[in-house]
């Protein structure tokens, strides 16, 4: 970046997969990207994906990000299409909170690892072959990877481990400028909120969130478009939550001085 230029955050010229992109957060992104003037290829495994990245002017590739040749074939079709990829957004995953250690099971643990771990884990191998010098790789955690939470068994670990990706993954790619980062959204009205009938998570984070209210799938966006612009040639290896503050601290927690504190000071032996 020439620091005499102009900001302007334009990803114009730029190429870029997001896995996951069929709806919510990855949406959000790859309807942005293309509103910056990016091409975007999104990978996603449901199956009327073609539908909607052509209405946001996308190409899309059918891939399950747990199957490495899949990933492969992502960026192989990208590369096709648009000659160089500059940026990867590791979006897709899946969501099984709600499931504590005393229902967690085997398979559970095996397909929430492959998708949410293994899907990050094969981007970055495969980023670090085809992205452009200079590139950029955004991953999506959550803040239950960052704080405990009751029922967060598989997933929350999980993006734990996506965090900690993040950080190995800026430094193998450091010496090529590729950069590497995380957003940890707090909670974010998409479907899998929404579609939720009286959805108790919703009520409960509003109490919660020093901000009062749930994000929106744009807000992370706008972060995700920051990192891989021009301007952001310098952040790597880093985890920023869109969370309204919510990993921040409590909003409520009722404490009644001790006897010690009187008129603003400590009083000893009281």
């Amino acid at each position: 970046m020439n620091p005499t230029n102009p900001i302007t955050f334009s990803l114009a010229g730029k190429a870029a997969i997001v896995t996951g992109g069929c709806s919510g957060i990855g949406l959000a992104i790859a309807r942005r990207f293309r509103g910056q003037g990016a091409q975007v290829l999104i990978a996603d495994r449901q199956r009327d994906g073609a539908r909607v990245a052509e209405e946001i002017g996308a190409q899309f590739q059918l891939a399950d990000v747990s199957i490495e040749a899949e990933v492969a074939a992502a960026f192989d079709a990208a590369r096709e299409s648009f000659g160089q990829v500059h940026i990867l957004v590791n979006n897709a995953g899946i969501q099984p909170l709600g499931v504590g250690f005393d229902e967690i099971t085997g398979p559970l643990l095996e397909r929430t690892f492959a998708v949410n771990v293994n899907g990050v884990a094969f981007g970055l191998k495969y980023a670090g072959r085809h992205l452009v010098d200079g590139g950029r790789v955004v991953n999506l955690a959550s803040f239950v990877g960052l704080i405990g939470v009751p029922g967060g068994t598989a997933y929350a670990a999980s993006k734990a481990a996506v965090a900690h990706l993040t950080k190995l993954g800026a430094i193998e790619l450091a010496p090529r400028r590729i950069t590497v980062n995380a957003i940890s959204p707090g909670t974010i009205l998409t479907p899998a909120v929404t579609d939720i009938a009286d959805n108790p998570e919703i009520p409960f984070i509003k109490r919660r969130t020093p901000l009062g209210r749930l994000g929106q799938p744009e807000e992370v966006a706008a972060l995700c478009h920051f990192l891989v612009s021009d301007e952001a040639a310098y952040i790597t290896g880093q985890n920023i939550a869109v969370d309204g503050g919510l990993t921040t601290g409590w909003t409520d927690y009722d404490l009644v001085p001790p006897a010690n504190i009187q008129k603003g000071r400590w009083v000893d032996d009281v």
